[in-house]
Protein backbone atom coordinates (compact mmCIF):
# COMPACT_ATOMS: atom_id res chain seq x y z
CA UNK A 1 0.00 0.00 0.00
CA UNK A 2 1.25 3.56 -0.61
CA UNK A 3 0.19 6.87 1.71
CA UNK A 4 -1.41 9.70 0.27
CA UNK A 5 -1.77 12.32 2.23
CA UNK A 6 -1.48 10.74 5.25
CA UNK A 7 -3.99 8.27 3.88
CA UNK A 8 -3.48 4.97 3.13
CA UNK A 9 -4.42 4.15 -0.57
CA UNK A 10 -6.04 1.02 -0.62
CA UNK A 11 -4.94 -2.38 -2.56
CA UNK A 12 -8.19 -2.06 -4.38
CA UNK A 13 -7.39 1.54 -5.97
CA UNK A 14 -4.32 0.30 -7.07
CA UNK A 15 -5.58 -2.91 -8.87
CA UNK A 16 -8.20 -0.43 -10.24
CA UNK A 17 -6.21 2.11 -11.74
CA UNK A 18 -4.07 -0.91 -13.78
CA UNK A 19 -7.99 -2.62 -14.48
CA UNK A 20 -8.92 1.16 -15.93
CA UNK A 21 -5.52 1.56 -17.68
CA UNK A 22 -5.66 -1.93 -19.41
CA UNK A 23 -9.97 -0.87 -20.42
CA UNK A 24 -8.19 2.35 -22.05
CA UNK A 25 -10.13 4.84 -20.06
CA UNK A 26 -7.99 7.77 -19.12
CA UNK A 27 -7.00 8.29 -15.69
CA UNK A 28 -4.04 11.27 -16.41
CA UNK A 29 -4.53 12.87 -13.16
CA UNK A 30 -6.90 11.17 -11.13
CA UNK A 31 -6.02 11.07 -7.89
CA UNK A 32 -7.63 7.81 -6.84
CA UNK A 33 -9.66 5.23 -8.93
CA UNK A 34 -12.04 2.64 -8.20
CA UNK A 35 -13.89 -0.27 -9.71
CA UNK A 36 -17.02 -2.12 -9.41
CA UNK A 37 -18.79 -4.59 -12.03
CA UNK A 38 -22.86 -3.70 -12.24
CA UNK A 39 -24.40 -5.63 -14.80
CA UNK A 40 -22.04 -6.85 -16.84
CA UNK A 41 -20.30 -3.35 -17.26
CA UNK A 42 -17.23 -2.47 -16.13
CA UNK A 43 -17.86 1.00 -13.67
CA UNK A 44 -14.94 3.05 -12.82
CA UNK A 45 -15.29 6.05 -10.46
CA UNK A 46 -12.12 8.36 -10.64
CA UNK A 47 -11.62 11.14 -8.37
CA UNK A 48 -9.57 14.79 -9.74
CA UNK A 49 -8.83 17.69 -8.02
CA UNK A 50 -11.99 19.34 -8.45
CA UNK A 51 -14.40 16.89 -10.08
CA UNK A 52 -15.30 13.45 -10.20
CA UNK A 53 -15.95 11.17 -12.85
CA UNK A 54 -18.05 7.86 -13.19
CA UNK A 55 -16.59 6.44 -16.09
CA UNK A 56 -18.70 3.28 -17.93
CA UNK A 57 -16.62 0.94 -20.24
CA UNK A 58 -20.24 -0.53 -21.48
CA UNK A 59 -21.58 -3.88 -22.22
CA UNK A 60 -21.27 -6.22 -25.08
CA UNK A 61 -19.94 -4.57 -27.85
CA UNK A 62 -19.42 -1.39 -25.68
CA UNK A 63 -23.08 -0.13 -25.88
CA UNK A 64 -23.59 1.98 -22.67
CA UNK A 65 -19.68 3.05 -22.70
CA UNK A 66 -19.44 6.89 -21.59
CA UNK A 67 -18.19 9.44 -18.51
CA UNK A 68 -20.16 11.73 -16.20
CA UNK A 69 -18.50 14.55 -14.90
CA UNK A 70 -19.89 15.77 -10.94
CA UNK A 71 -17.91 18.94 -9.98
CA UNK A 72 -17.08 18.87 -6.44
CA UNK A 73 -18.88 22.75 -5.92
CA UNK A 74 -21.76 20.59 -6.75
CA UNK A 75 -21.39 17.61 -3.85
CA UNK A 76 -23.33 17.79 -0.92
CA UNK A 77 -22.53 15.20 0.91
CA UNK A 78 -20.28 12.55 0.68
CA UNK A 79 -20.46 9.17 3.50
CA UNK A 80 -19.32 5.62 3.56
CA UNK A 81 -22.38 3.58 4.00
CA UNK A 82 -21.77 0.00 5.49
CA UNK A 83 -24.03 -3.14 3.97
CA UNK A 84 -23.98 -6.62 5.06
CA UNK A 85 -21.50 -7.84 2.40
CA UNK A 86 -19.94 -4.35 0.48
CA UNK A 87 -19.98 -1.17 1.23
CA UNK A 88 -20.60 2.05 -0.98
CA UNK A 89 -19.59 5.84 -1.39
CA UNK A 90 -22.72 7.57 -1.55
CA UNK A 91 -22.84 10.93 -3.01
CA UNK A 92 -25.45 13.31 -2.79
CA UNK A 93 -25.51 16.35 -5.22
CA UNK A 94 -28.61 18.52 -5.50
CA UNK A 95 -31.12 16.23 -4.43
CA UNK A 96 -29.73 13.05 -6.60
CA UNK A 97 -27.86 10.01 -4.67
CA UNK A 98 -25.02 8.41 -6.85
CA UNK A 99 -24.51 5.43 -5.24
CA UNK A 100 -20.75 3.48 -6.21
CA UNK A 101 -20.49 -0.32 -4.48
CA UNK A 102 -17.03 -0.68 -3.21
CA UNK A 103 -15.19 -2.58 -0.20
CA UNK A 104 -14.89 -1.21 3.35
CA UNK A 105 -11.88 0.29 3.04
CA UNK A 106 -12.18 1.31 -0.05
CA UNK A 107 -15.13 3.16 0.44
CA UNK A 108 -14.38 4.97 3.55
CA UNK A 109 -10.87 6.04 1.16
CA UNK A 110 -12.82 7.35 -1.13
CA UNK A 111 -15.41 9.26 1.41
CA UNK A 112 -12.35 10.72 2.86
CA UNK A 113 -10.55 11.53 -0.05
CA UNK A 114 -13.88 13.48 -1.75
CA UNK A 115 -14.55 15.59 1.36
CA UNK A 116 -10.68 16.70 1.82
CA UNK A 117 -11.03 17.73 -1.87
CA UNK A 118 -14.23 19.21 -1.66
CA UNK A 119 -12.79 21.43 2.01
CA UNK A 120 -9.38 22.18 -0.19
CA UNK A 121 -8.59 25.05 -1.94
CA UNK A 122 -8.39 25.27 -5.30
CA UNK A 123 -5.46 23.98 -7.25
CA UNK A 124 -4.03 27.44 -9.17
CA UNK A 125 -0.62 25.71 -10.14
CA UNK A 126 -1.56 25.96 -13.58
CA UNK A 127 -2.50 29.42 -12.99
CA UNK A 128 0.56 30.37 -12.04
CA UNK A 129 2.39 28.45 -14.12
CA UNK A 130 0.81 30.52 -16.96
CA UNK A 131 1.25 33.78 -15.27
CA UNK A 132 4.84 32.75 -15.22
CA UNK A 133 4.93 32.61 -18.99
CA UNK A 134 3.09 35.77 -19.45
CA UNK A 135 5.85 37.53 -17.24
CA UNK A 136 8.78 35.68 -18.88
CA UNK A 137 7.19 37.03 -22.42
CA UNK A 138 6.94 40.27 -21.41
CA UNK A 139 3.31 40.60 -20.84
CA UNK A 140 3.09 41.49 -17.34
CA UNK A 141 5.74 43.80 -15.82
CA UNK A 142 7.31 42.50 -11.88
CA UNK A 143 4.57 44.58 -10.23
CA UNK A 144 1.83 43.34 -12.24
CA UNK A 145 3.36 39.62 -11.98
CA UNK A 146 3.97 39.89 -7.55
CA UNK A 147 0.73 41.14 -7.51
CA UNK A 148 -1.28 38.99 -9.52
CA UNK A 149 0.78 36.12 -7.78
CA UNK A 150 0.31 37.23 -4.36
CA UNK A 151 -3.98 37.48 -5.57
CA UNK A 152 -3.19 33.61 -6.23
CA UNK A 153 -1.30 32.20 -3.61
CA UNK A 154 -3.52 34.24 -0.99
Amino acid sequence: MTSDGGMTVPDHCVQALARARRHSVDTAGALAVAHTRDGGTDLYLLVYPDHLELASTGGLLRTGAGRETVLLTAVDRVTARDRLFRSSVEIDTGGNTLSFRAGRDTAAYLAALIRQRMTAGPDNSALLHHLAELHAAGVLDDAEYAAKRAALLD
